[in-house]
């Protein structure tokens, strides 16, 4: 299945998102929530081991290439008018995203949607693009950030917070 995540890892670059976007984000995520100086080594550890999870791999490739299929979708299409302002009540990628998180945490989850409504750094500058439609991308993003830090603060042994 390395081959699946690796895919994965290469269309969120592919989408402008890299591994070293997740790890920047987390960390700023975790230094800002809890205040912590963060352990680099054991923080590339969370960011690989969410990215290296099949059922992860399979969300992130199923919403980019959502994204992708909304771009090229004709303009008369009722659906694209929606993907492309983003529509409150469109719920489907935030649905995509909590299944990322939810595999990690309830912390993660509610972290997510802290991220996902307050959209820091990149997760908003992803939501603000105009020339492409990047309904899911935010959203992924900002779920492998918050899934990335709960499973960062369990690798440090446990979340005392």
């Amino acid at each position: 299945m390395k081959d699946l995540q690796e895919a994965a890892i290469s269309k969120l670059s592919q989408r402008g998102v890299n591994i070293g976007d997740i790890t920047d984000g987390t960390r700023t995520f975790l230094v800002g929530k809890y205040h912590d100086e963060i352990d680099d080594v054991i923080l590339s550890q969370a960011v690989s081991r969410v990215l290296h999870k099949d059922e992860v791999a399979d969300i992130i490739l199923t919403a980019l290439y959502l994204d992708e299929q909304a771009e090229t979708m004709p303009d008369n299409q009722p659906l694209k008018a929606r993907l492309q302002r983003d529509a409150n009540g469109h719920n489907v990628d935030e649905i995509l995203a909590i299944a990322i998180t939810q595999q990690f945490s309830a912390a993660a989850t509610v972290h997510y949607g802290l991220l996902d409504d307050l959209k820091p750094g990149l997760i908003g500058e992803i939501n603000d693009k105009t020339e492409s439609i990047n309904v899911y991308l935010d959203d992924i993003l900002a779920a492998l950030i918050a899934s990335s830090a709960m499973l960062y603060l369990e690798l440090l042994g446990g979340n005392s917070y």
